[in-house]
């Protein structure tokens, strides 16, 4: 008769314990089969949810046209569209001089068209720097 070899109990703890870890997305909404997670961004806050396909579907459905209608940004938080400027110092200094109701009532009395209200046009403000000395 052969004998066996007596294992200690932590030998036998090891070669018998086998763990599987099951993760499993469940749909923040409605509890059935998550099949994503999404992370949404609203007025500075972000969400993070699980969803099921058909409540993926309807969320992309729903933001879509909003989606399609803007504009990319950048990871700083800035548009595409308008990037701004750096400006130096000397320049800053020569545009927090700038005095929009002068530029209009030297633009009426010259006899060139400036709106009443709003951003004044960059050929009006070339032309008025021009007669002024200013660069």
């Amino acid at each position: 008769m052969q004998s066996l070899p007596i294992a200690s109990p932590v030998e036998i703890e090891r070669q018998a314990m086998a763990k599987a870890t099951v993760e499993m997305l469940v749909d923040d909404l409605d509890g059935s089969e998550g099949a994503e997670t999404v992370r949404l961004g609203w007025n500075g806050d972000w969400r993070e949810l699980e969803l099921s396909r058909k409540n993926l579907a309807s969320l992309s459905k729903a933001l879509d046209k909003y989606w399609d209608a803007g504009r990319p940004v950048s990871v700083d938080g800035q548009s595409s569209r308008r990037s701004r400027r750096r400006t130096t110092p000397s320049s800053r200094s020569t545009r927090a001089k700038r005095d929009p109701k002068v530029i209009r009532a030297w633009a009426t009395e010259n006899g060139i068209a400036v709106p009443a209200r709003g951003r004044i046009p960059g050929d009006v403000e070339r032309q008025y720097n021009e007669a002024n000395g200013r660069s």
